[in-house]
């Protein structure tokens, strides 16, 4: 029973570990909700600021993992 919750619990983290990495505009609408639900229980003010700082990130520039990054022109091709 344990094992199984275990598993359970780290296919859940994984899935959503590639979910963000895949699809970040699905993971932020998670994030919002999150946040609206510790604003919402009052949850404590670091972990909101936390969770608002995953909420409203922006998409990151750069090559990312672009395994052609062009270091002299500065993008990816």
């Amino acid at each position: 029973m344990i094992q199984s919750l275990i598993i359970g619990l780290l296919v859940l983290v994984c899935a959503l570990y590639w979910l963000g990495r895949l699809a970040p505009s699905v993971t932020r609408r998670l994030w919002k909700g999150a946040q609206s639900v510790l604003r919402a229980v009052h949850a404590p003010a670091v972990l909101q600021t936390a969770v608002a700082g995953r909420a409203d990130a922006g998409s990151r520039g750069g090559c990312g993992g672009c395994k052609g990054c062009d270091s002299k022109g500065g993008g990816c091709h």
